[in-house]
């Protein structure tokens, strides 16, 4: 596995995109014209905070991270192609945003609820796609 994924594809472009560094994630949001706060994903039809149908609005980029919420260990797959075990949790992105996400570590006891995470490109086997997952924010890379 590389470190750095520059010429990589994301698996979900609407969601993320990878940084300067090859490696981090940029998540993509919407920041509303109305009240100012951010809705993600970037192609969300409406502001979740306000109701503005976000027709003037600006995709905005921030850094991939998160505090995390609760977490469990999967051990049957979700999605199409999820190794299990795997460990899921809920994290808060930015305004008050909670999304799920893939946490990369081999087992529950590396992680604690209100630690924070950042989220990683993780290449894919089969192509030249990267997709996304959590790591402790301290840590250099995924499991």
């Amino acid at each position: 596995m590389t470190d750095d994924l520059r010429g990589f594809r994301p698996q979900h472009p609407s969601l993320y995109q990878l940084a300067a560094d090859g490696r981090s994630l940029e998540f993509l949001y919407v920041q509303c014209p109305a009240c100012a706060k951010l809705s993600f994903p970037a192609n969300v039809p409406g502001c979740g905070h306000c109701g503005d149908p976000l027709q003037d609005a600006q995709t905005v980029t921030r850094p991939g991270a998160g505090t995390l919420l609760e977490f469990v260990t999967l051990h049957v797959p979700l999605l199409p192609g999820l190794q299990t075990p795997r460990i899921a949790g809920d994290i808060r992105i930015a305004d008050g945003l909670v999304e799920e996400g893939v946490i990369a570590v081999s087992d529950e006891s590396q992680l604690h609820v209100g630690m924070q995470l950042r989220a990683v490109a993780v290449a894919q086997a089969s192509a030249e796609i990267f997709d996304c997952r959590f790591v402790p924010a301290q840590a250099g890379g995924a499991a």
